[in-house]
């Protein structure tokens, strides 16, 4: 006996998908989170067509793009001249454009989703330290402030608990890489630009300068930095977004400023046994354009299938692990190379 069809480590967007997922192809779903609260920062706002088709067949597209910007036009400036602009409305798809909406809001959406599915039970405080599996099952354990030490055993597990996993540590999987050396300081403002649902971008000598648009009258905006600058302290961000693009933000509302840097990691394995590594407990790359986020969606869409495979003994373990694994680092590492090319394009120089 097990306590669940399916254990899914970590409840960000990639965990809670992963949930949904699972708990649509009939299996019963335990969700453990190590945080007791849902973070409430905006983060990845990028959401593309084929996350969204992934949504529409959970029937939440519609409540996502209600929440959301549709976003059907980028344009690119150099300085004052625009260069040239991208159309998504051709793309042949139900969904021609990005959607961009904040990640807490993102994930307030999921939850709703998630605590609202009775095929899913969602622990909130429930931190894993340590995983193990064999032929029979996979275990999880750690610990819980409210309620002390815990122990489950599922059928399979989906680690989704981020680039720190401990799932993923604890069956020694190497995850290789190193930090890029590029920089970024990124914030939400109060939307006084005229643009409307429109992306911009500006390629400067300074710099480059990313601006998406936001719901409820918000706009982010996203530039290199020459080293790590800490948020809110230098005023920075808003001395640049007037140097490189002429864009006034003094006196404008901020609700939001945030500094990060690059990473590119891959697990030398996405799956080995009973347990699949989704999002970023298997890759970490560079977030422009959406990338990682977008393809841990993926992720959980064929692990949750392959799970369900597994549990109607339609394929053997082995063969669906060699599957995952070819499938998806062939997916990864397409992404990674539209990621550089687009690091490229925002953190060139000169003219």
């Amino acid at each position: 006996m097990v306590d669940s069809d399916i254990i899914v480590v970590g409840a960000g967007p990639v965990g809670m998908l992963a949930a949904l997922l699972s708990a649509q192809q009939g299996s019963n779903v335990l969700l453990l989170e190590q945080s007791s609260q849902r973070p409430i920062q905006s983060r990845a706002i990028g959401i593309t067509p084929p996350s969204l088709e992934i949504l529409s067949r959970l029937g939440l597209a519609g409540v996502f793009i209600e929440h959301g910007v549709a976003v059907r036009i980028s344009e690119v400036y150099g300085g004052n001249m625009r260069l040239g602009g991208i159309d998504f409305s051709g793309l042949k798809t139900d969904f021609p454009f990005v959607l961009s909406i904040p990640q807490d809001r993102t994930e307030i959406l999921l939850e709703e989703a998630v605590r609202a599915n009775s095929s899913v039970r969602f622990l909130r405080g429930h931190q894993v330290t340590d995983c193990t599996e064999d032929q029979e099952q996979v275990s999880v354990s750690g610990n819980c402030p409210d309620a002390g030490l815990f122990h489950y055993t599922g059928q399979y597990l989906l680690a989704c608990d981020g680039g720190k996993s401990r799932v993923r540590e604890s069956l020694a999987i190497p995850f290789e890489g190193a930090p890029d050396r590029y920089t970024f300081l990124m914030g939400d403002y109060e939307d006084t630009t005229g643009w409307g649902g429109k992306a911009r971008f500006f390629f400067t000598e300074r710099g480059s300068v990313e601006s998406f648009p936001l719901p409820e009258g918000k706009r982010r905006y996203v530039v290199r930095t020459p080293f790590f600058i800490k948020e809110n302290t230098a005023g920075y961000l808003r001395t640049e977004l007037l140097r490189r693009a002429g864009i006034d933000v003094d006196g404008i509302a901020k609700f939001w400023e945030s500094s990060f840097g690059v990473q590119r990691y891959s697990a030398k394995r996405f799956c080995k046994g009973r347990v699949f590594l989704c999002g970023d407990a298997a890759h970490l790359m560079s977030p422009i354009g959406g990338q990682n986020m977008n393809i841990g969606f993926a992720d959980a869409e064929l692990a949750a299938w392959l799970t369900k495979v597994l549990l109607e003994k339609r394929a053997t373990c082995h063969l669906v692990s060699r599957l995952y694994d070819r499938v998806r680092k062939k997916a990864v590492s397409a992404a990674c190379r539209r990621a550089q090319l687009m690091m490229l394009a925002g953190t060139s120089g000169g003219r």
